[in-house]
Protein backbone atom coordinates (compact mmCIF):
# COMPACT_ATOMS: atom_id res chain seq x y z
CA UNK A 1 0.00 0.00 0.00
CA UNK A 2 3.00 2.54 0.96
CA UNK A 3 4.13 1.66 -2.73
CA UNK A 4 1.16 2.66 -4.11
CA UNK A 5 1.00 5.88 -2.26
CA UNK A 6 4.74 6.42 -2.98
CA UNK A 7 3.78 5.34 -7.13
CA UNK A 8 1.17 7.83 -7.40
CA UNK A 9 2.42 10.86 -5.77
CA UNK A 10 5.50 10.18 -8.36
CA UNK A 11 2.77 10.46 -11.11
CA UNK A 12 1.45 12.97 -10.02
CA UNK A 13 4.78 15.01 -9.57
CA UNK A 14 5.59 14.35 -12.94
CA UNK A 15 2.90 15.69 -14.80
CA UNK A 16 2.42 18.82 -12.61
CA UNK A 17 6.11 19.22 -13.78
CA UNK A 18 5.69 18.37 -17.43
CA UNK A 19 2.56 20.86 -17.33
CA UNK A 20 4.89 23.47 -15.99
CA UNK A 21 7.64 22.99 -18.41
CA UNK A 22 5.56 22.87 -21.66
CA UNK A 23 3.34 26.01 -20.36
CA UNK A 24 6.04 27.62 -18.97
CA UNK A 25 9.13 27.47 -20.55
CA UNK A 26 8.85 25.27 -24.16
CA UNK A 27 9.59 28.08 -26.87
CA UNK A 28 8.85 27.06 -30.49
CA UNK A 29 11.43 25.79 -32.57
CA UNK A 30 12.48 28.52 -35.11
CA UNK A 31 11.10 26.27 -38.18
CA UNK A 32 8.06 26.77 -36.67
CA UNK A 33 5.45 28.47 -39.47
CA UNK A 34 3.13 31.67 -38.46
CA UNK A 35 -0.07 31.92 -40.64
CA UNK A 36 -1.06 35.53 -40.06
CA UNK A 37 0.41 38.64 -40.46
CA UNK A 38 -0.76 42.63 -39.73
CA UNK A 39 -3.62 43.94 -41.14
CA UNK A 40 -3.21 44.67 -44.86
CA UNK A 41 -5.50 46.36 -47.78
CA UNK A 42 -5.21 45.70 -51.28
CA UNK A 43 -7.01 47.46 -54.58
CA UNK A 44 -8.10 46.62 -57.81
CA UNK A 45 -10.94 44.05 -60.00
CA UNK A 46 -12.10 41.41 -58.04
CA UNK A 47 -12.98 38.17 -60.04
CA UNK A 48 -13.65 34.81 -59.97
CA UNK A 49 -10.42 32.31 -59.23
CA UNK A 50 -10.32 29.22 -61.96
CA UNK A 51 -7.33 27.47 -59.94
CA UNK A 52 -9.12 24.47 -58.85
CA UNK A 53 -7.74 22.98 -55.27
CA UNK A 54 -6.52 26.49 -53.96
CA UNK A 55 -7.01 27.57 -50.69
CA UNK A 56 -8.39 30.92 -52.32
CA UNK A 57 -12.16 31.09 -54.19
CA UNK A 58 -11.49 34.64 -55.59
CA UNK A 59 -8.37 36.58 -56.87
CA UNK A 60 -8.21 40.55 -56.86
CA UNK A 61 -6.54 41.83 -60.05
CA UNK A 62 -3.92 44.98 -59.99
CA UNK A 63 -1.53 46.04 -62.48
CA UNK A 64 -0.71 42.47 -64.22
CA UNK A 65 -0.53 40.82 -60.44
CA UNK A 66 -3.26 39.33 -58.96
CA UNK A 67 -3.57 37.92 -55.26
CA UNK A 68 -5.98 35.31 -54.00
CA UNK A 69 -8.73 36.19 -51.72
CA UNK A 70 -11.22 33.79 -49.54
CA UNK A 71 -13.24 35.13 -46.78
CA UNK A 72 -14.95 32.61 -43.93
CA UNK A 73 -17.34 36.14 -43.01
CA UNK A 74 -17.93 37.72 -46.51
CA UNK A 75 -19.79 36.70 -49.85
CA UNK A 76 -16.83 37.62 -52.43
CA UNK A 77 -19.44 36.94 -55.07
CA UNK A 78 -20.99 40.25 -54.61
CA UNK A 79 -18.05 42.27 -55.60
CA UNK A 80 -16.80 40.05 -59.11
CA UNK A 81 -16.32 42.55 -61.39
CA UNK A 82 -15.91 45.46 -59.50
CA UNK A 83 -13.22 47.95 -58.49
CA UNK A 84 -12.43 47.29 -54.50
CA UNK A 85 -10.05 47.78 -51.81
CA UNK A 86 -9.76 44.24 -49.62
CA UNK A 87 -8.60 44.41 -46.09
CA UNK A 88 -7.34 41.60 -44.05
CA UNK A 89 -4.66 39.21 -43.38
CA UNK A 90 -2.38 36.71 -45.21
CA UNK A 91 -2.11 33.05 -44.60
CA UNK A 92 0.33 31.81 -46.54
CA UNK A 93 -0.15 33.21 -50.01
CA UNK A 94 -3.75 33.89 -49.62
CA UNK A 95 -5.46 36.93 -48.12
CA UNK A 96 -7.94 36.51 -45.94
CA UNK A 97 -10.67 39.47 -46.02
CA UNK A 98 -11.89 40.79 -43.03
CA UNK A 99 -14.04 43.89 -44.96
CA UNK A 100 -14.30 45.13 -48.35
CA UNK A 101 -14.77 48.53 -50.11
CA UNK A 102 -16.30 49.31 -53.68
CA UNK A 103 -14.02 51.91 -55.08
CA UNK A 104 -15.98 54.11 -57.11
Amino acid sequence: MKAFLIGIIFLVIVGVGAYVGLKYFYKPTAGSQTFKTAVITKTGILQKSTIAQSDFTHVIVSSGASVGVASYTLNLDDYIGKNVSVTGQFSGDTLYADSITIIP
